[in-house]
Formats: C-alpha cells, sequence, structure tokens
C-alpha cells in the first residue's frame, strides 16, 4: 500500500512538471469589440483611400482598389507587429482574420 501511495505521489509530480506555468494564455475571443474595431477600420481604410485616390488624384478605379487593399492591408499587418512586441503582447491570428474580412468587405462595397 505505502508503495502505490509514493509511485501515485511521484506520478502526480511528473504530470504537473510537464504544465509550464511560466507561460501566460491570453484569451483573444472571436466576438469582441477588438475585432469590430479590426474590421471597421479595414474597411474605413479601403473605402477612403479608394475615394481619395479616384475622387481626388483621378486613379482609375481597378488600380485604386489595388492601393487601397494593399493600404489597409500593411495598416494590419503593421499593428500586429506593434502588438507583438510590445509587453505580454502577441500576433493575434483573429485580429488579421478580421482585418482581411474587412478588406472585403470594402472591396464589395466598392464593387457595388
Amino acid at each position: 500500500m505505502r508503495k502505490t501511495i509514493i509511485f501515485i505521489s511521484l506520478l502526480f509530480c511528473i504530470v504537473n512538471a510537464e504544465i509550464d506555468s511560466s507561460k501566460t494564455y491570453i484569451e483573444d475571443p472571436w466576438i469582441a469589440y477588438d475585432k469590430f474595431l479590426h474590421f471597421s477600420v479595414s474597411t474605413s481604410i479601403v473605402l477612403s483611400t479608394q475615394y481619395t485616390l479616384v475622387e481626388k488624384l483621378e486613379y482609375k478605379n481597378n488600380n485604386a482598389i489595388w492601393f487601397s487593399v494593399l493600404a489597409s492591408g500593411m495598416n494590419g499587418i503593421i499593428k500586429e507587429i506593434w502588438d507583438s512586441r510590445q509587453p505580454n503582447g502577441f500576433m493575434s491570428k483573429k485580429d488579421i482574420l478580421a482585418n482581411l474580412t474587412g478588406i472585403l468587405f470594402g472591396v464589395f462595397i466598392i464593387k457595388l
């Protein structure tokens, strides 16, 4: 009986040693105000850049769409790189997906 208790105690210690307590797990929910901001800012950048290029700088519509997508995409990537360099920060794949969705929505509105 004593050997069984010692064995279970050692097994419990080994299992708990596997857990890295130094890592902090950050919640990044799919439905959050942060994702709404990523979506809406990406959409706004696409639409405002498109408007400025076509209406004010007389770019052709198809050329302006590519610049608009590039500007919004680079903004999102730079923001995630910035986030990853902050203390306890990380690069969120969900934020990047929200950015891409916002870009696609902006292009959809332009193509209407």
